[in-house]
């Protein structure tokens, strides 16, 4: 039987998934977006206006029709903003590793006859990455003092390679900031690069819709673009707990189809 329907309420959008229109890997799913907030679907175009000679309105000619999709998702996505850079998630594979930062704040005291006093870092440092270690005074940054690669002294520290730190031999009770680079099999990485840009994808967004007369009717609405790509424009992510991933994709027809065919989108509703 042929569903036939006019008016329904939009019960939420589900999701959004990206695919590759790549010919390597045509159909891959780049990434797809659960929690949308705020989606807006908005078709524009020019208008020319055909005048007489005394300038009375004929007609208004309309062509170059533009669409745009924008939402926000609730939670910041990684692989959204890997697109929106025009780059790809880094994800490690076996025995690679990503240099990562970290910084620790480590208590220490001078044992009873020692020359020095010494501190463990949690993890194994790239050695040459720790040039100062800084003494904490009143909870703020204090003295700082320069690494020596031979041997501790008075006023210099010393790093091993297995992240112990001899500290100068004038400190003897407190706390030290020590701020240092290590290689993390754990980690992923996402590069902004200015040289690199979105690619075109297809984008498929899914829907809820409810009958008008009876709202336990439920319809599985969607909105299918062919060809779309990431507006950089402007991509900002709120570094809040409650702040939101914005984003804007531009839909565009193909180019070099057929003529005739060039969809912007289809908008379907099934049961």
């Amino acid at each position: 039987m042929a569903l036939n329907i006019n008016e329904l309420i939009l019960d939420r959008v589900r999701s959004l998934t990206a695919h590759s229109i790549n010919d390597k890997d045509y159909g891959a799913l780049l990434f797809r977006l659960t929690s949308l907030e705020d989606p807006s679907l908005a078709t524009t175009a020019e208008g020319e206006e055909v005048v007489d000679a005394i300038g009375a309105l004929i007609t208004t000619l309309y062509r170059a029709k533009k669409a745009t999709f924008s939402a926000s998702n609730s939670l910041i996505s990684l692989d959204l903003a890997a697109a929106q850079y025009g780059t790809k998630k880094q994800i490690l594979g076996e025995n690679e590793t990503i240099t990562d930062y970290a910084y620790e704040i480590l208590k220490f005291e001078k044992a009873e006859g020692a020359t020095n006093a010494t501190v463990k870092l949690a993890n194994k440092p790239n050695v040459d990455s720790i040039k100062y270690v800084y003494t904490i005074e009143n909870n703020q940054i204090g003295t700082s003092y320069k690494v020596n690669k031979a041997a501790a002294s008075d006023t210099e520290f010393l790093v091993s390679e297995d992240g112990t730190i001899t500290l100068p031999s004038s400190l003897t009770t407190g706390k030290v900031y020590v701020e240092y680079t290590y290689e993390s099999s754990s980690a992923m990485k996402v590069t902004n690069k200015a040289s690199e840009f979105p690619s075109a994808c297809s984008i498929v967004i899914y829907a809820y819709f409810k009958d008008v007369c009876n709202e336990n009717t439920v319809y599985s609405g969607k909105i299918v673009c062919p060809k779309a790509k990431l507006n950089p424009e402007s991509v900002e992510l709120a570094l809040t707990s409650t702040g939101k991933h914005a984003f804007e994709f531009q839909m565009m027809r193909d180019y070099c189809a057929e003529e005739g065919d060039d969809e912007l989108f289809s908008i379907i509703v099934s049961e």
